[in-house]
């Protein structure tokens, strides 16, 4: 893997004891690293090191800045748009960051110290047969690396749809988005943040009722930024290529036995609600009651209710909360 630094400090903070390079002008790059580093890079010159590493082979390139101007998913999302294949597969790393999101939009923190990571990958392959898979794809993997760098110490777990919890507290999530042409799925850009180092400050709501990084954590405290990258590249070309190779199954299986949610009471609000306005402002929930199973398209069969949730956000609640009016 060819990795492309916009300083030493940058390769250093990411990949520790690495070989520091000296420094070249990023015009001297070939195609199509320049381009990449014209999308992500953020100054003239540019640091560059071979990884030879057989667990990241998958990966032809990545891209590590200091501080990103922009949402890097966004910049991908949009920047590859057009003809992807040349640039992909490609990892995308910001120590931190402005203008990052999460999920519809809704604001992330990104603090130095924290892992802010984006993925290209152009499968052109049918999108039915993909499905939502690629939307379980980054979750799953980011439940595998966590349980790799600690030895199997952290023990995470995923709340529907997309947020990665330790002992109850999010620690990480992640988001899809794809562009296909007709059938084809041509690019998809996978987005995974995870609090390493620092919690950041929330305001707690329903669905995020509180935070948590990896050092607060029993079994995380000693999780380096360098050592969860490289576990996170690898779990995500492991899953990626079993999807494409062996289907979905084993992938919704992954992800089914990591969810928190089944035989939990839950409560499931429509989507857009400002987290802002206390809940008593908001429109009655979409369902309430325990989760029975979750399907392999991720819709939820909720005890006592005919019709499946497809969507919604949801609220995880106590065993002594009270049911909806």
């Amino acid at each position: 893997m060819l990795v492309l630094a916009d300083t030493a400090a940058t390769l250093n903070a990411v990949l520790t004891g690495a070989a520091q390079p000296a420094p070249a002008p990023a015009e001297e790059l070939p195609e199509p690293e320049r381009d990449l580093w014209r999308m992500l890079g953020p100054g003239p010159e540019v640091w560059r090191l071979e990884l030879n590493e057989a667990s990241l082979a998958f990966w032809p390139r990545a891209v590590l800045v200091g501080r990103a101007a922009d949402s890097q998913y966004d910049i991908l999302k949009e920047a590859l748009a057009p003809d992807p294949g040349p640039h992909c597969p490609v990892a995308s790393l910001a120590l931190e960051g402005r203008r990052f999101h999460g999920h519809r939009g809704r604001p992330w923190t990104a603090l130095r110290g924290n892992l802010h990571l984006c993925v290209a990958l152009a499968p052109a392959a049918p999108a039915a047969r993909l499905g939502l898979a690629l939307t379980m794809l980054p979750a799953v993997a980011a439940v595998d690396a966590l349980r790799t760098v600690s030895g199997g110490s952290l023990q995470p777990g995923i709340k529907w749809v997309n947020d990665i919890l330790l002992d109850g507290r999010k620690v990480g999530g992640v988001l899809t988005g794809s562009q296909a042409q007709g059938s084809r799925l041509d690019l998809v850009v996978l987005g995974i943040g995870l609090n390493v180092a620092r919690a950041p400050r929330l305001e707690p709501t329903p669905f995020v009722p509180a935070v948590t990084c990896l050092r607060d954590c029993p079994g995380g405290q000693g999780v380096e930024l360098g050592a969860l990258f490289r576990a996170l590249l690898a779990a995500l070309a492991a899953r990626y290529l079993a999807l494409l190779n062996e289907g979905a199954a084993g992938l919704f299986a992954a992800y089914r036995d990591a969810s928190l949610i089944v035989g939990r009471r839950v409560r499931i609000w429509p989507e857009g609600l400002d987290d802002a306005q206390p809940p008593p402002g908001w429109p009655p929930p979409l369902a309430e009651g325990v989760v029975r199973e979750i399907r392999p398209d991720l819709s939820l069969r909720l005890e006592g209710r005919a019709e499946l949730v497809t969507q919604g956000r949801l609220a995880l609640l106590d065993p002594e909360s009270q049911p909806m009016p």
